[in-house]
């Protein structure tokens, strides 16, 4: 009898899943958006604490390479103040505003509307563009040139070529999808969430509305997906610190693992670090301590 058991119980046991035993994991993506305006202090202070405190946690920085171009720019000097904040394990990728010394370097003309803060930019100051929808406002053409231009600016700035990419205020679509994929990109992260904004920017404002156009459907539940062939779509489903608070994100992360979902991206932005961080630094052991009860591995990622 108790070899009839012992046999029994070794064909159940081969007869389950490989995973069964496997426990379940949920990827964690941290996201810096460097927007091009400013490279205070403050906030290079707050990141470089907040990687001293969690240093454990790679970034995925979007890259800005606007900030050498301006009129007496010290390249050297700015090149010193970003790498201040960064970790060999993080991965430098790309973002792009419409800036006007962007474009005008890259030799493309320069454009105005559609804009996702108002009627159109004010260029008597010399800068602007920053909020200057790159997908409404440029041909799949310019867009190629403008992807090829600024991929060679940052890698010429001393930064690993990019790979991955984030639109300035997530205006990407068709066209920019098709430009990232003819310079060789593999990754974007330029989807997200409408309602999600509508802590800082009216529902009724045309960034709420633009990307609500942009990314119809779209949802914090979102996972990655092949948005053309060779090149995956990672949303920003966990939007940015600035719109969020560390009970959002913990809300955010619960409905992920209820829903059985594995992939979560989050992040800030470098000119308000000092400002909101801390939301993201604050939720973390809460995040952790969800993982640990709902018996879910937390893997912190880094994209290659």
């Amino acid at each position: 009898m108790g070899k009839v058991f012992l046999l029994f119980t070794l064909t159940w046991l081969s007869c389950q899943p490989a995973y069964a035993a496997e426990k379940a994991a949920i990827q964690l993506y941290v996201t810096v958006d460097w927007e091009g305006w400013t490279l205070d202090e403050d906030n290079l202070e707050a990141m470089r604490e907040f990687r001293k405190k969690y240093p454990h946690i790679p970034m995925l920085h979007f890259l800005n390479p606007v900030y050498p171009l301006r009129p007496g720019a010290n390249a050297a000097e700015i090149k010193r103040k970003i790498q201040s904040t960064l970790l060999p394990t993080d991965t430098h990728g790309l973002h792009v505003h419409a800036w006007k010394s962007l474009t005008d370097i890259c030799g493309l003309p320069f454009k105005e509307t559609p804009n996702f803060s108002g009627p159109g930019a004010d260029c008597h100051a010399g800068e602007c563009g920053y909020t200057v929808s790159l997908e409404l406002a440029y041909t799949q053409s310019e867009l190629t040139t403008l992807m090829s231009c600024s991929a060679d600016l940052l890698e010429k700035q001393g930064f690993n070529r990019p790979k991955s990419f984030r639109a300035g205020g997530w205006q990407q679509g068709q066209k920019l999808a098709n430009a990232l994929l003819a310079n060789g990109f593999n990754m974007d992260s330029s989807r997200t969430v409408g309602h999600l904004l509508t802590t800082r920017w009216p529902a009724n404002s045309n960034l709420v509305k633009f990307v609500n156009e942009l990314h119809a459907g779209s949802t914090p539940l979102d996972q990655p997906y092949e948005l053309l062939p060779g090149l995956m779509e990672y949303p920003n489903n966990a939007s940015l610190a600035d719109y969020t608070s560390a009970q959002k994100l913990v809300e955010i992360f619960n409905d992920l693992i209820r829903n059985n979902k594995r992939v979560m991206v989050l992040g800030f932005h470098q000119e308000t670090a000092s400002s909101y961080l801390h939301r993201l630094e604050d939720a973390i052991p809460l995040i952790e301590k969800a993982a640990a009860a709902a018996g879910v591995k937390l893997e912190w990622a880094g994209y290659r």
